[in-house]
C-alpha cells in the first residue's frame, strides 16, 4: 500500500493528541479500525509522528463516527486526524487508488447532483413557515412508496410543506474533497436560498449534521422529532402490540449527541406499540454500523466485520434503524433489518420484518421513480 507524506501542521496535530493520549485502550473496545494498525493508539501516533508518513489506507478505514473520543477521558480526537489525513491525500494531489473506492463514490456524487436523479424544491405553498423535506439518497434509493407517503404524512400535518430530491453531498466530503463538497453544498444551499427556506426537515442522519452545519441560518430539524410530536398515523397506533417479536434499535453514530432524536425515534416505538430490547451501546455510546466515512467502499473486509459484531450486539434478531445504510448494514451483519419509516407506510413489512435486498440498478431506478413522482404530485396540485 502507498504511504503518504504528512505536512507538519498534521504532524503538529498528531503531536497534541499523543501527548494527551494515557495509552488506556479504552476507544479500541469498540472501534471498527484501531485493532487492525495498532496495539494502542498511542503507539499508531507514535509511529506516524517519527516517520513523517502513513499507509493512506489507515485514514480510510476510519469510520469519522467519534466513539474514540466520546468514550475517551483525555478527549483525544482522532476522527480530525484522520479526516485532516484525508483532505491532505486530496490537497497534494495523491488521489486513492481504485481499490479504495474513490472512482466509485465519485460516480455515485455525479450522478446524484444530475438532474435525472435530483430536483429543486418542489410543492411548497406556504408563504410564512417556508418549510421543506429532505429525505435524502439513501432512502430514496430504498423505497419511492415509502418517501411519498412520508411526504403526504407530513403535508397533512404541516400544510404547504415542500419537497427537495437532493444529495447533501457527505460522502464527497467524508472522502476529504472539500472543494469538490463546496461546489456540491452550493446548490442545495442555493435553492433554500432562493425559496427563502426557514427549516429543512430531514430523514437522514448524514444530511442532518451536514446541513446544520452548512446552513446555519436554517432551522434542521429531524423527521423523528416531528412524528413524535404530532403522532404516528392513526391506523398504526398500538399496531404491532400483539406481534410476538422483539426488536433493537440502532442509534445511527453522525447523531450520537442529539438526545432528543434518540428520545423521539423511543417514543414512535412505544406509539407503535412494539417491544424493544435494547443493545449495550445505545444513543450517544452508539457504535457505527459498518458503513460509515464509504468505509464499506474504501475498506470492505473491515466493513463486513464491523457490520457482523454491531449486528451480533443484538439480542433480537430484529433490528430497527432510522438510517437506511445503517439497516442494510445490519442485514448484512445477519440480523432481520428493517427502517423505522417501513414500520409506517409499508403494509407489508409485518410479513418478514426484514426489507428485501435490492441491488445497484434498482436503486437507482427507485430514485428516477421519486424524482417522477414528487414532479408528477406537483403537476396534480397545480390541475
Amino acid at each position: 500500500m502507498r504511504k503518504i507524506k504528512i505536512s507538519k501542521e498534521i504532524i503538529k496535530k498528531i503531536e497534541e493528541e499523543n501527548e494527551k493520549c494515557i495509552g488506556c485502550k479504552l476507544c479500541m473496545k469498540n472501534c471498527p479500525m484501531l485493532d487492525e494498525f495498532c496495539n494502542t493508539p498511542k503507539e499508531l501516533l507514535e509511529r506516524i509522528k517519527n516517520n513523517k508518513e502513513i499507509d493512506e489506507v489507515i485514514p480510510y478505514s476510519c469510520a469519522l463516527c467519534n466513539y474514540c473520543t466520546q468514550v475517551c477521558s483525555q478527549d483525544v480526537n482522532l476522527k480530525d486526524i484522520f479526516y485532516n489525513l484525508r483532505t491532505h491525500i486530496v490537497d497534494t494531489n495523491q488521489i486513492p487508488p481504485k481499490e479504495l473506492g474513490y472512482s466509485a463514490v465519485k460516480f455515485h456524487q455525479k450522478n446524484s447532483f444530475s438532474k435525472m436523479f435530483s430536483t429543486g424544491i418542489k410543492g411548497l405553498e406556504s408563504k410564512e413557515k417556508r418549510t421543506v423535506f429532505f429525505p435524502g439518497c439513501s432512502l430514496s434509493s430504498y423505497s419511492p412508496d415509502v418517501v411519498m407517503k412520508t411526504y403526504q404524512y407530513l403535508k397533512e400535518k404541516l400544510p404547504g410543506i415542500g419537497i427537495i430530491l437532493k444529495c447533501c453531498g457527505n460522502p464527497t466530503h467524508t472522502m476529504g474533497e472539500k472543494e469538490k463538497f463546496n461546489d456540491f453544498y452550493n446548490t442545495v444551499q442555493t435553492e433554500f436560498k432562493n425559496n427563502k427556506i426557514k427549516e429543512v426537515i430531514v430523514a437522514c442522519q448524514n444530511c442532518y449534521k451536514t446541513i446544520e452545519k452548512n446552513s446555519p441560518n436554517i432551522v434542521i430539524t429531524s423527521l423523528w422529532e416531528v412524528i413524535s410530536q404530532y403522532g404516528v398515523p392513526e391506523d398504526k397506533k398500538d399496531y404491532y402490540k400483539c406481534t410476538d417479536k422483539t426488536f433493537s434499535i440502532h442509534d445511527p453514530c453522525p447523531t450520537r449527541n442529539e438526545s432528543k432524536i434518540h428520545d423521539a425515534i423511543r417514543n414512535i416505538t412505544l406509539q407503535l406499540g412494539l417491544k424493544i430490547n435494547e443493545m449495550e451501546f445505545i444513543r450517544e455510546k452508539t457504535l457505527c454500523c459498518g458503513s460509515g466515512a464509504m468505509i464499506g467502499v474504501t475498506n470492505k473486509d473491515l466493513s463486513l466485520k464491523q457490520r457482523q459484531k454491531r449486528a451480533n450486539q443484538s439480542k433480537s434478531n430484529y433490528i430497527i434503524s432510522y438510517c437506511e445504510e445503517c439497516v442494510e448494514s445490519m442485514k448484512k451483519g445477519g440480523k432481520k433489518s428493517i427502517h423505522i419509516l417501513d414500520l409506517l407506510f409499508n403494509d407489508d413489512i409485518d410479513k418478514t420484518f426484514n426489507q428485501e435486498d435490492i441491488g445497484t440498478i434498482k436503486k437507482w431506478s427507485n430514485r428516477y421513480k421519486v424524482k417522477r413522482r414528487i414532479a408528477s404530485n406537483v403537476r396534480d396540485k397545480e390541475k
